[in-house]
């Protein structure tokens, strides 16, 4: 852990440590191993189980592709940019990512999924089922003819 006078790794740092381990084949198993831990430990069910599923925007830095030193360009070339409705109704574009996870009714991070700011949130939909849910909830992003399809099939509960 960090001490409290340590500073704390700027998003990029922890973004490529994410990219790392996504490379790697090690992200699924790390989320999957911790957890197996907190279900051996009663601290979440896996039978049954409620799915919120829902995204949110990582903004990356937005600036014209300057050069490094050694004459690359320093501007994410993963990102992209997002157009959404605010709550006050206005359009706000962000430029960077989007995280979409999969949480239980505890707030516990069950799945995970990362992407490009410009990848609409209904195509992470069915890989952040984890097949043991009784009940969905996910807002109107995620919906589609397809998912209610399949959440039909899975006999789940969906809620919107």
């Amino acid at each position: 852990g960090l001490g409290i006078a340590e500073s704390v790794p700027d998003h990029s740092s922890i973004w490529r440590f994410r990219q790392i381990l996504e490379k790697n084949g090690l992200l699924t198993k790390l989320q999957e191993d911790i957890n197996n831990q907190l279900a051996e430990q009663g601290l979440i069910v896996r039978a049954g189980e409620v799915s919120i599923i829902d995204a949110s925007v990582i903004e990356a830095k937005n600036c014209r592709p300057n050069k490094g030193v050694d004459g690359q360009c320093t501007q994410d070339p993963e990102a992209a940019w997002n157009v959404k409705n605010g709550s006050d109704g206005k359009r706000k574009s962000t430029y960077g990512f989007k995280g979409h996870l999969n949480v239980d009714e505890d707030g516990f991070i069950k799945k995970t999924d990362f992407g490009s700011g410009n990848v609409h949130d209904s195509q992470y939909f069915e890989g952040l089922l984890t097949g043991n849910e009784e009940a969905a909830y996910a807002d109107s992003a995620y919906q589609s003819k397809a998912h209610d399809s399949l959440l039909e099939d899975q006999r789940l509960n969906q809620q919107k």
